[in-house]
């Protein structure tokens, strides 16, 4: 009886470890993205979006297109 509540354990522990790091791989890009927008530059390469960014290239007047 404890091999088997050691087998079942050890499979469980298994299980949540593959489940854990699924759903940490599906979260981690999206987690990432969200806190470089809301830095304002890459958390990555802490390249700030203001020198990459061409809005302030382009005209926000609508007459002139």
């Amino acid at each position: 009886m404890l091999a088997a509540f050691l087998l079942g354990y050890i499979l469980g522990k298994h299980h949540g470890w593959e489940k854990g790091y699924q759903e940490a791989a599906a979260t981690l890009p999206l987690e990432l993205r969200r806190q470089s927008l809301e830095e304002g530059k890459c958390i990555i390469c802490a390249e700030c979006q203001a020198k990459t960014s061409n809005h302030e290239n382009f005209s926000t007047d609508l007459n002139t297109l």
